[in-house]
């Protein structure tokens, strides 16, 4: 079953294909800016918000065209959240750097970045997946990858957790962590809902 009819169905893979990419970019630019020091995070940090602003507005693009297309509402709900959730992780990503530049941190623990690799890593799968949506039966293993990915990142942003208590200090250090910890965290989460609503419409499908 092809899920977009044919008057809209290259546009509409060319918005989520675009959309994904920017995904991408986005958690390149994120992995730079938790690796770089306070100056070079206040250099690189308007690019994502750059980026996040235009997955805004693919985002609303997708939707617009939704609502002209002749698939099934329950499709058409599938396919704005997951346009939504894609925007929702980069911009998660985005309010990861503003806390990193207000904070001014220092070196974060290497789990983050390691999870930031991770995230990386998802965002590589989707913009593959993305491509496949009008035939989502090949979307294959994606959702397992990502659920593997997403494990993985769980237990660096606990372990950072761990680490961030175990060593103490005053509480104006510790919240600032924190809360960076815990935007990864939920920057990891929001890759996986992209693949869960991804695989719902492969199950759909099948």
């Amino acid at each position: 079953m092809q899920l977009f009819p044919r008057r809209v169905e290259r546009p509409m893979n060319d918005l989520f294909g675009e959309l994904a990419e920017v995904l991408v970019q986005a958690t390149d630019t994120h992995s730079k800016l938790l690796g770089h020091g306070y100056r070079e995070r206040t250099r690189i940090a308007p690019k994502l918000h750059e980026q996040s602003t235009r997955a805004e507005e693919l985002s609303r693009r997708i939707s617009q065209r939704l609502a002209q297309s002749l698939i099934t509402p329950y499709e058409a709900e599938l396919l704005y959240d997951l346009a939504l959730t894609i925007a929702d992780a980069v911009d998660s990503m985005e309010n990861t750097a503003e806390l990193l530049v207000l904070s001014r941190v220092g070196a974060l623990p290497t789990p983050l970045l390691e999870a930031a690799k991770g995230i990386e890593r998802s965002a590589e799968l989707t913009v593959a997946a993305s491509w496949t949506l009008h035939r989502v039966r090949d979307l294959g293993d994606y959702y397992p990858q990502i659920r593997k990915l997403t494990r993985q990142g769980e237990r660096l942003v606990r372990q950072s957790l761990a680490e961030l208590y175990g060593r103490g200090g005053a509480t104006t250090e510790l919240l600032p962590l924190h809360d960076i910890t815990a935007s990864i965290g939920r920057t990891v989460a929001l890759q996986e809902s992209i693949a869960r609503i991804a695989d719902l419409l492969r199950v759909k499908d099948a």
